[in-house]
Order: C-alpha cells, then structure tokens, then sequence
C-alpha cells in the first residue's frame, strides 16, 4: 500500500529546520506495509498544502499523513488545507477541546503557562475538519487528527519532533495497522472529468456531498478556475475497485447519480 509524507513549514524551506520528521515517518511505514511514494515540504499556504493532499488522493495514496501547521498561530494552516481537499467543513471538536483543557491544566499546575484557560488561540487547536478523530498529545498541546477518507485516511501530526513520536507511537499506530489489515491487496483506480454544465461551485458541492455518501469508493472534486455566466466548472471523478471492472462500475454509478441529483436541483 502506499503512502506519502507532507512536512509543512516555512522554515524546513528556508533552511532554518531540518526535515527529521519525514525522515522517521518513513522508517516506522515501511514495516508496517506502506510503501512511501513521495515525500514532500510545503510552505504554510493553505492552497499549496490543499494542492499536495489533493495529488496524493489522485495517485491513490492510502494513507497521507502531514507534519506541523497543527499550533494556535497563524500561520498554522494544516487542518484548514486538508478541509479544503477534502470538502470538509472545520468544525469544534469537543473531544479534541478536552484534549487542550486538559493539557493546560497541566501546563498551568507546572508554572508552564500564566492561565489555564482557553483562549481563541488555544481553541483553534480543536476546531478540526468535519468526521476527525483527535488522538492526544502526551508531550504538547495540538492533538493529532485522524480523518478516515473511505479506502484511505489523513493523519496529521504536530511539527515538534517529540510531539509527533509520541502521538505516533501512543496513539497512531494501532490505527494504522487495523487499517492496514483491512485494506484489500490490490486496488485499481479509473478517473473521469465531466462538464458540470454549472458555475455554481456552491450547488455542485451539495451534491458531491450526497453522492460520496451513497457511493463508496469514490472520490469527487470540482476544478473551478474563474467565476463568470459562461462559467462551465469540470468536475472529476476517481474510483477504486478490486479490479477495472469493478472500478469503472462504481465510476459510472457516481456519475449517473451525480447527474441526475444536479438536475433535480436546477429544476427546482
């Protein structure tokens, strides 16, 4: 199966860090059956982080797993760009809101912080895309975040070393491997892009919404580029299947149904 690593930080690309991350990731996958396709740094721009998850879905990347961007500052874009890809929306996740309360208690209690409470920078760290589940953080504040994605899953992980291991180590681990055990063997992706005949980026995604969760296995994404009333916004189908046949089956099942829910809409 395969996998692929996304380090993101300004500072891996100006040099001022050193990229260790990616370096262990693929140490701890490879024995647990993932080979690791690509490994790649990106800056803190939520439309490049968005751009490079997407290219993993795309070459049928099982599991994608992203490093730092995960803190309360600003330019802590992670789960914002893997919203995006994915079409999710961000959403406070209470559980990962314990996780931080918790964790500042404890920071608090040590003399480590000023105050224990949650500030909108401190909550932040819990507001993740819509279906994550947060894993906790032993060493830091940011819990790591596993979306399960049909056949495949995002697992983003905190940028400081320690607070990847650990999470990792804890808490990612078991779930990796019983995602790995079952996954089938093989799988083979088909891929189609269709004419919308809309500009409405708005309505499409209603309905790629409805269809992804009537139809397993298959991935939609809609590829606008401008608005405008001549606008005519592609959309592009993958799906997975034990074999061609089975793929394309579920390929030209997504479509009909996306199509047919489009029109029903437009003619309301």
């Amino acid at each position: 199966m395969l996998a692929e690593i996304i380090a993101i930080g300004r500072e891996i690309l100006t040099g001022k860090t050193l990229d260790t991350n990616s370096h262990w990731l693929a140490q701890q996958l490879y024995p647990r059956g993932f080979r690791v396709k690509r490994i790649v740094a990106v800056d803190d721009v939520v439309e490049e982080i968005a751009h490079e998850i997407l290219s993993s879905i795309k070459y049928g990347v099982s599991l994608i797993v992203t490093t730092g961007g995960l803190g309360p500052t600003f330019d802590d874009k992670t789960l914002e760009a893997v919203a995006v890809a994915t079409g999710r929306k961000l959403l406070l996740n209470e559980n990962a809101l314990k996780m931080v309360q918790e964790r500042y208690r404890e920071f608090y209690q040590k003399g480590w912080v000023d105050s224990p409470d949650i500030t909108p920078e401190r909550k932040k760290m819990a507001i993740l895309p819509d279906g994550s589940i947060p894993l906790p953080n032993p060493v830091g504040a940011a819990p790591g975040v596993w979306l399960p994605l049909g056949s495949r899953v995002i697992l983003s992980l905190p940028g400081v070393p320690k607070e990847m291991k650990a999470i990792f180590t804890e808490y990612a681990v078991k779930r990796i491997e019983e995602f790995r055990e079952a996954l089938p063997e093989a799988r083979v992706s088909v891929e189609r892009t269709i004419n919308s005949g809309i500009g409405d980026e708005s309505l499409i995604a209603q309905v790629v919404k409805e269809v992804m969760a009537q139809v397993p296995n298959v991935y939609i994404k809609s590829l606008p580029e401008t608005f405008g009333k001549a606008v005519d916004i592609p959309v592009r189908f993958t799906a997975e299947g034990k074999s061609e046949q089975e793929a394309q089956k579920v390929l030209e099942q997504a479509i009909e149904l996306f199509t047919k829910l489009l029109k029903e809409r437009l003619d309301k």
